[in-house]
């Protein structure tokens, strides 16, 4: 059928409803309503196999000869108990130029879940000619037996099956990005020790030692770390950002005392106001982490200056929290 004629044949499906009420009023002759019949239809369905197992997909083919100025659809099988369909392909129309006629295929895989014969329900077919007549048919597909795959006397222990991977575990840059954050943390705190004693090289023994670090100054120390050895191409971007969540994440369960590492993004957004995070910053960590969830689990990334910005607000959202050291009041003269 032309793409002209099958326009046409779409857009007009009530021309049948006034055909049949201009052949009742007699406007039309029987010679023409004769016309009108419905033309030759042959559907066969065949399945692939007649034989299977548990779950197995057998793949049913519907094949539709007809005339080639008729459209042809066809339903999904009529549901039966213990089969199911898994999918639908998409059917084809080969023209048949020496007998003017058509073939349209519809392909289905279906599954059977219990042992023994099964009969695949029926399927419906309609068809649509190009002069507005429609009608309908059907085809009975055959049936299929659901084989066991193990014989009734057969009572042999077998080896249990592997274990199953559980969904949902960290993704693998996880593991090496906590290893490269703790020894960066480790080498900060190290080097800040080293540094105050060669400060205080001069001073007595019994001197106060040096302050620990404050959770401020170990993000820092990690971000500047990262910040040495920024992402250079697309495929590194997915560490980096994975490090800046990992970072942002400790620093937040450092400074707040609440399991930052424990919850998804989401859950932090609704966790951080109520443990004390401020609300412009609960805002900066929520779209960073935003962002660094798109750039690891979705494969989105930035360009190389919005990945440079994106480490700046990590910075500052460290610094939001750092406490301020007291000014001394004034003393009246």
């Amino acid at each position: 059928m032309s793409p002209l004629r099958m326009r046409v044949a779409r857009a007009c499906p009530s021309y049948a409803v006034l055909l049949a009420a201009a052949v009742c009023l007699g406007l039309l002759s029987p010679s023409m309503a004769a016309a009108q019949e419905a033309p030759p239809i042959e559907a066969e369905a065949t399945l692939d196999a007649d034989q299977t197992t548990l779950g197995s997909h057998v793949r049913l083919l519907v094949t539709v000869r007809h005339p080639e100025d008729l459209l042809i659809t066809a339903a999904d099988p009529v549901t039966v108990e213990g089969i199911e369909l898994v999918r639908r392909e998409p059917e084809t129309m080969v023209l048949e130029e020496a007998s003017g006629g058509a073939t349209t295929t519809f392909r289905f895989v279906l599954a059977g879940y219990e042992l023994g014969p099964l009969q695949p329900g029926a399927i419906d077919l309609s068809w649509l000619r190009e002069d507005g007549l429609t009608g309908a048919t059907q085809v009975q597909p055959p049936a299929f037996e659901v084989m066991p795959v193990r014989a009734p006397d057969d009572q042999a222990l077998r080896p249990l099956k592997p274990q199953a991977i559980v969904g949902g575990a960290p993704a693998a840059w996880v593991r090496p990005v906590i290893v490269a954050g703790a020894a960066a943390g480790t080498l900060a705190i190290a080097l800040f020790a080293w540094v105050s004693l060669r400060k205080r090289g001069g001073e007595a023994e019994d001197d106060l030692p040096a302050p620990e670090m404050s959770p401020e100054d170990v993000a820092r120390a990690r971000l500047d770390a990262l910040a040495a050895g920024g992402p250079a191409r697309w495929t590194e971007y997915p560490a980096y950002y994975g490090a800046i969540s990992l970072i942002l994440r400790q620093y937040l369960e450092a400074r707040f005392t609440f399991r930052a590492t424990a919850f998804t993004t989401a859950e932090l957004e609704r966790r951080m106001s109520s443990a004390g995070v401020s609300r412009w910053q609960a805002r900066l960590v929520a779209g960073l982490l935003t962002r660094c969830d798109a750039a690891v689990y979705a494969g989105v990334f930035p360009d190389p200056a919005s990945a440079d910005h994106d480490l700046t607000v990590a910075y500052e959202i460290v610094e939001l929290s750092r406490p301020r050291p007291q000014l001394a009041e004034a003393v009246p003269a």
